[in-house]
């Protein structure tokens, strides 16, 4: 960590105290590194990482572990949920993996992340948040598909705090065997009331010419804080697809951070990362990305986009990193935002880092706003201010979203962006 810290937090002894630790072996030991890196404390406003999105606010919260709240109890999955058809549902409340919740499957393994199994690589340990993580593990879940197979699971993690705020720090272990396919489709949403931090690190492992396809949407509409980081690795052949969907309500006032690591490791393996914030209020939302190019022909490709309103504050930080020994590799990143009124703010930073001299590497960023033009073509078509304000959005989203290439899961996303613009209304 740099040498900016914020040391005030509520993450130390008496959180500790409450939380409790691993019974035994390698977690304990891990968890007790991990506990002493973060009473060093949390990344400050001139950590190079994180000066976009302070955790200024977060450290304010007297949160509590949420295993020890008594007064939580969430007995359905909310209905707004939409279904995914033909998708196995696995189903977390505060971190904590749901059987009663969730579906069975019979093609994949399905199972409760526990501290002292081996499964998991304790990716990304260096990074201050994932250290948060090990050193308070919740539990979370794993995800496996062992043979060739296709499948798609529907992941919903579910936030809710008591009379107090929780925070939870789930681990979620994605593994694709050799030829299998697997869709992963997470919604991460939160139930109203006290602001709750869920800090989640999900592992993807990807073998040899095996298909990760993974869709996310974290939906807030308060004052809730949502931080995920994810480690890929990417075997050769391999292809690794996400999106993620970043939606904050008219009243929201939260911080969310999407954080994706991806190492392409074997040859000709794909990465493919696309993603879309719509934000309204006073929420912040942030896309950092780090693609690391370790093997010849690999090829990554970046696209995302903001939709900005109110006063909400956007972030994207993409760096590509091509070493010596990844010649031909294709890498591209390109971040969009519009800004609907003239109150929102946006921080991007594209970085390109080639140590090979063979390769075809690009990266851009453009802002603006809505052409007039556009809209009073629509109006002379008898199509009413709002109404076209609306269609000119969903056109500057489409094309990412266009990049998901499940149609079912595409087709949710695309709901659940209509859905956050039919709320704004006229505020559009």
């Amino acid at each position: 960590m740099a040498a900016s810290l914020i040391s005030a937090h509520p993450f130390g002894e008496a959180y500790a105290a409450k939380a409790g630790t691993a019974s035994g072996g390698r977690w304990a030991e891990l968890q007790r590194a991990a506990r002493a890196e973060i009473a060093r404390g949390l990344p400050g406003p001139q950590h190079e990482e994180w000066r976009f999105t302070p955790l200024t606010a977060l450290a304010r919260v007297g949160f509590i572990p949420a295993a020890a709240a008594d007064d939580v109890d969430v007995t359905t999955v909310p209905s707004d949920v939409p279904r995914i058809e033909g998708a196995t549902r696995v189903v977390l409340v505060n971190g904590v993996y749901r059987a009663d919740l969730s579906d069975t499957a019979t093609d994949i393994e399905i199972a409760s992340f526990a501290p002292n199994d081996a499964t998991g690589q304790i990716a990304l340990a260096e990074l201050p948040l994932v250290a948060l993580n090990t050193a308070y593990v919740t539990g979370g879940v794993t995800i496996a598909a062992k043979r060739p197979t296709t499948r798609t699971v529907h992941l919903i993690s579910i936030g809710a705090s008591g009379s107090q705020p929780l925070a939870f720090h789930p681990r979620i272990v994605v593994t694709a065997a050799a030829g299998a396919s697997l869709t992963v489709v997470e919604t991460h949403i939160g139930l109203p009331g006290q602001p709750f931090f869920a800090n989640t690190v999900i592992e993807v492992d990807v073998a040899e010419d095996a298909t990760v396809r993974r869709y996310v949407a974290v939906i807030e509409d308060g004052d809730a804080f949502h931080i995920a980081t994810s480690g890929v690795a990417v075997a050769a052949r391999g292809t690794y697809e996400s999106f993620h969907l970043g939606l904050g309500g008219h009243r929201a006032s939260g911080t969310v951070r999407q954080e994706i690591h991806a190492r392409l490791n074997g040859e000709a393996a794909r990465v493919q990362l696309g993603g879309v914030y719509a934000l309204g209020g006073e929420s912040h939302h942030d896309f950092t990305t780090v693609i690391t190019h370790h093997a010849p022909g690999a090829s990554s490709q970046q696209l995302f986009k903001g939709v900005l309103d109110g006063k909400s504050h956007g972030v994207y930080q993409g760096r590509v990193q091509v070493l010596q020994t990844a010649q031909k590799t294709d890498a591209r990143q390109l971040h969009k935002a519009l800004f609907l009124t003239a109150g929102p703010e946006v921080d991007v930073k594209p970085e390109l880092e080639i140590a090979a001299d063979d390769v075809q590497c690009a990266h851009g960023a453009t802002t603006g706003s809505i052409d007039p033009d556009h809209l009073f073509f629509l109006a002379a078509r008898g199509i009413d201010e709002p109404t076209a304000r609306g269609l000119l959005v969903e056109g500057f989203v489409a094309d990412a979203l266009s990049q998901v290439s499940d149609e079912t899961a595409r087709d949710a996303l695309q709901q659940q962006v209509t859905a956050w613009l039919r709320k704004r209304g006229g505020a559009l």
